[in-house]
């Protein structure tokens, strides 16, 4: 079986941050549309007696529903690009879409991901891994006063 191919730790996380904002925008707006889908249907939708004589709710709704439409958009897209970074299979992807659906759960799922990626970096190889294996063995190691070599100081002049 071959090697995988190493992560890019860098832009993994930099996708992360950007899939972050994403789950909190979306869980927000979310949450105000069911807000609004309550005060519509349900408070001034109900009983004759009840209903509102405004068309107030049906307005925000058509106004609030396409501006979460596209919040969401943006959501599967950021999570869709952090799913291909992370090369993570196919149900991961669908699960990140799900998170997306339930009021509160992007909150959740957001956590979820967060160390689930954190895991994943840990056990996996990065790029950045190679770097600095690269690098160290070089020049060798230090001593801790300073000096190329470890047990000769300064003043020994050698």
């Amino acid at each position: 079986m071959p090697t995988p191919r190493p992560l890019d730790e860098v832009t993994a996380r930099a996708s992360f941050a950007r899939f972050r904002w994403a789950a909190i925008a979306e869980g927000i707006a979310l949450l105000i549309l069911v807000g609004i889908m309550i005060m519509r249907y349900g408070v001034y939708g109900g009983d004759p007696w009840w209903n509102s004589t405004s068309d107030l709710w049906s307005t925000i709704s058509s106004r609030w529903s396409p501006i979460h439409g596209v919040i969401y958009m943006i959501y599967v897209i950021l999570g869709f690009d952090m799913w291909n970074k992370m090369r993570w299979k196919l149900p991961r992807m669908v699960l990140i879409m799900f998170f997306g659906v339930i009021p509160v759960l992007s909150f959740f799922g957001e956590r979820f991901l967060h160390s689930s990626m954190e895991e994943d970096l840990r056990r996996r190889p990065t790029l950045q891994d190679t770097d600095g294996q690269d690098g160290a063995g070089a020049a060798g190691p230090a001593a801790p006063d300073g000096t190329d070599t470890p047990g000769q100081s300064p003043a020994d002049g050698k």
